[in-house]
């Protein structure tokens, strides 16, 4: 099983090596929780039957004086397991984006793309958001993008709506969008987008501060039925937890607590996070 959201924001191992770390995850990423040895990490996998997490960098270093996580950072994580999988991060608004893109998945390996136009601060339908759209494209890399809630203080709700993403949807229908946290609360919209577009996934790491059983309990049968996740969007949608916001295990559990079967919790789980790998 795949974890398709996680952020390496919390391990202590880099917080002993790069100065700029701690400052990233309490400041700018906006969590209180302890820092852990990487061990834990895999510990948190294991104990929710998770076989490998993506990890996910948000280069906001124009925005916010520093990146959440760099490419490089990411890199080096994942040369020290197979377990993982390593996403890179680049700033629409930053010249030579794409290059540096093409860069961060030719030469350090990464596979995927991550944005978050509230936490970076672009308009995710400005021309040069669009440019970097285009190189993902053609390097056929799955694109992760921030949408929903942002807690992050300093931060624009409205560059997390979904619906500003359908222009790129439309011109780059061979370009993967995957929605992070099923772009609570605009999950209607996010649901609609899925449904007209087959090329946007809905990831499940919705945000709360509470229990996230409760939580998905009502998003997904009081805000939209469950029974849309097992019949339209079953190949759409990948398992993510958000971690270390959110324990895994919790989540997975969550997940689990749904009246959905074993065939639709397997795709969501596994199947459709392999094929965006291209696996």
């Amino acid at each position: 099983m795949i974890d398709f959201h996680t952020h390496p924001v919390l391990i202590q191992e880099l917080r002993e090596k790069y100065p700029n770390y701690e400052r990233a995850a309490r400041e700018v990423f906006y969590i209180g929780n302890n820092f852990q040895p990487l061990e834990t990490f895999f510990l948190e996998m294991d104990v929710a039957g998770i076989e490998r997490a993506v990890l996910l960098p948000i280069d906001c270093r124009r925005a916010r004086k520093t990146s959440v996580s760099s490419n490089e950072q990411v890199a080096e994580l994942v040369g020290k397991s197979r377990r993982f999988v390593g996403f890179a991060s680049v700033d629409p608004q930053k010249k030579g984006a794409e290059r540096e893109l093409e860069a961060a998945i030719r030469k350090l390996g990464l596979k995927g793309l991550k944005l978050d136009p509230a936490l970076q601060d672009f308009d995710p339908k400005a021309r040069s958001a669009f440019a970097v759209y285009e190189a993902a494209e053609a390097l056929k890399v799955p694109l992760v993008i921030h949408t929903g809630m942002s807690w992050a203080p300093g931060t624009r709700l409205e560059r997390g709506h979904p619906l500003a993403l359908e222009g790129a949807l439309r011109q780059f229908p061979k370009l993967n969008f995957v929605l992070a946290h099923f772009a609570w609360p605009w999950v209607w919209e996010a649901v609609a987008m899925a449904l007209k577009y087959p090329n946007v996934f809905l990831d499940t790491s919705c945000l709360t501060y509470d229990s996230p059983k409760e939580f998905f309990q009502f998003v997904f049968s009081k805000q939209i039925p469950t029974t849309a996740i097992e019949r339209s969007l079953r190949n759409q949608i990948v398992f993510g937890s958000n971690y270390p916001r959110v324990e895994i295990k919790n989540m997975a559990a969550a997940l689990r607590s749904l009246n959905l079967t074993e065939a639709c919790l397997r795709k969501i789980f596994k199947e459709n996070a392999e094929r965006l790998l291209g696996e």
